[in-house]
């Protein structure tokens, strides 16, 4: 098997691609545009976070930090971060409740 530098699921990891560093939720995936294909409803926009153990843990995160995510009604992935001033407040149970 042989591969190329410009073949999109050289770094695939079980259908999700490195997508970067993202400044505020760190490495990110995206799904992998071969194995997967992008979404249809966020056009591929959606981030997956690679530090990831549960939503309510990553609302957890995201909160000490002032922000909320949105996330996208089809994939789930993270499309924005909005500040938590403009959205009630999540009822978040602890990750070890869970």
């Amino acid at each position: 098997m042989s591969f190329h530098l410009s073949d999109p699921c050289l770094w695939c990891i079980e259908g999700s691609s490195p997508a970067g560093i993202h400044d505020i939720v760190g490495p990110v995936y995206k799904p992998c545009p071969v194995c997967i294909g992008a979404c249809t409803l966020c056009e591929g926009d959606g981030l997956f976070p690679a530090d990831f153990t549960c939503l309510p843990c990553f609302r957890d995160q995201l909160a000490a930090k002032g922000l909320a995510p949105i996330m996208c009604a089809h994939c789930s992935g993270v499309v924005d971060l909005i500040p938590l001033d403009t959205v009630p407040a999540p009822e978040v149970t602890p990750h070890v409740e869970h």
